[in-house]
This record gives C-alpha cells, structure tokens and sequence, in this order.
C-alpha cells in the first residue's frame, strides 16, 4: 500500500489487489464510525450499490456500538431496495444494525414498476427531509454532512447515481440535497454532489483497467466540463477525499 496526493490535495492509495483494498476500507470504516461515535455519541454513513457494500461483509460486530450508527444511501431504485437489501447482506444484519434509513415511496407504487414523476419527487423530498433533520447528520451548514460516505466509481466517471452530462450533475452548486430521477427502467433518487462534498471524509474506490481513464480524468483534472462526476468530489478538508485504486487502475 502507498499513498500519494492530487496537485488539489486529495489523498490517493494504491493497493496490490481487491483483499488488500478491502482490508483497509474495512479498518478504516471502523476507525472512522468508532471516532464519530466518541466525539458526538452516535454516527452516519451513507452508502451506495455493488463492490464497495459488499467489502463490508467483513466489519466485526464487536469493534463498536452499532446501535449508535446510522446507515444512509446515495440512491436507491424506489419500489426495489437494491442497495438496501445488499446492505442487509453484506453487513447490517450480521452487525446488528437496526437505524437504516432507505428511500421510500408510499405502497401504492412499492411494486417496483413504473412511478409518475411526482411519486418520485414525494420521495426526494421526504429523503431530503429526513437528511436535514436526522440527529447523526450535521447540519450546522446549509448541507448535511454525513461522517463518511462511500463511493464506487464508474468506468465513465460516474458516482452515486451521478452520471456525466446529466441534468443531475449539472446541478452541482445549486445547494439541492437529492435529485428525483425519473426514466424509463429507473425510478429513483441520488444524493447530489453537493452533499458528497460536504461530507467529513469521502472514500471513492476504482480497482482494475477499465477504472483508469476515470481515475485519471479524476485526478488529474484533464476532463471536460461535467463529464467525470467522480472528479468533482472534494471534500472541505481536502485530504479527507481519498481515493483507493489498485496497480490497475493507477494511470
């Protein structure tokens, strides 16, 4: 393992493989949730989809009091629970974690199939309701700032449910806490980039060749305009943004 910065000041750590990138974010979830919980009695991590969730199968039950962690997400399909029962898989059952807080639609449309767009709008705003209010989040600024949030980072940049040249991301900036996206195939909602930057400490992981384009549009900042999301992530205390890449997808 060795670690580098961005010229910006972001941290990046390059690992041999996928078990030692796991080892470490597992070791450093648990650091960081462990902290929070010290400083302020209770913690927020917000979660997306696929790998990242599911290198958490290996957190341990007793390193910590998980009564007092709260489990939040980037995005979710409405009416479908991916990412809540991947969570549910891969580490909140077996650690005993009760505080999840998925997106919801009302049953009405909980069937999974095609939502109007004001279901999905209801959903964003309750989601953002819940954000702006819930005790593990800090709110003392205009956005909440979750603990630690997680990110997978796509072949094309994208992260969360950001994806380049959207309306989503062309959004960033303009202080919106969730977007409702609305598409054939897609009911769903994303966190914005706003609330990924105002996170305290963010970790996007990129492992493999086909990362490393993204990875190094991200890093190095030569993307154009709106067209790597993930680049965009930049946390207050800069160092905090971490990036985990492997021998593969290190340009």
């Amino acid at each position: 393992m060795t670690s580098s910065s961005t010229a910006d000041g972001r941290t990046v750590i390059t690992f041999e493989d996928d078990k030692a990138m796991s080892t470490e974010l597992v070791a450093t979830v648990t650091k960081t949730l462990e902290a929070a919980i010290k400083e302020k009695g209770s913690c927020s991590l917000c979660i997306p989809a696929g790998s990242v969730v599911s290198a958490l199968k290996t957190l341990d039950p007793g390193a910590l009091d998980w009564s007092k962690v709260n489990i939040f997400f980037t995005g979710e399909r409405l009416g479908q629970n991916k990412s809540y029962s991947a969570a549910l898989e891969s580490f909140c059952d077996k650690c005993k974690v009760t505080n999840v807080f998925y997106p919801l639609v009302r049953p009405l449309f909980s069937n999974g199939g095609p939502l109007p767009q004001f279901a999905v709008d209801e959903a964003a705003a309750a989601y953002t309701a819940l954000l702006k209010s819930h005790p593990s989040i800090d709110n003392s600024g205009p956005i909440p700032s979750f603990d630690l949030l997680l990110l997978g980072v796509g072949e094309d940049g994208h992260c969360g449910s950001l994806h380049p040249k959207s309306n989503e991301i062309k959004g960033t900036g303009s202080g919106t806490v969730t977007f409702g996206i609305c598409k054939e195939g897609k009911n769903q909602i994303a966190i914005s980039m706003d609330v990924m930057s105002a996170a305290k400490k963010v970790i996007l992981a990129a492992t493999g060749a086909k990362k490393a384009e993204a990875v190094r549009q991200a890093t190095t900042g030569e993307f154009e305009e709106f067209n790597c999301p993930a680049a965009l992530v930049k946390t207050k205390d800069i160092k905090n943004t971490i990036w985990y890449v492997d021998k593969a997808s290190k340009p």
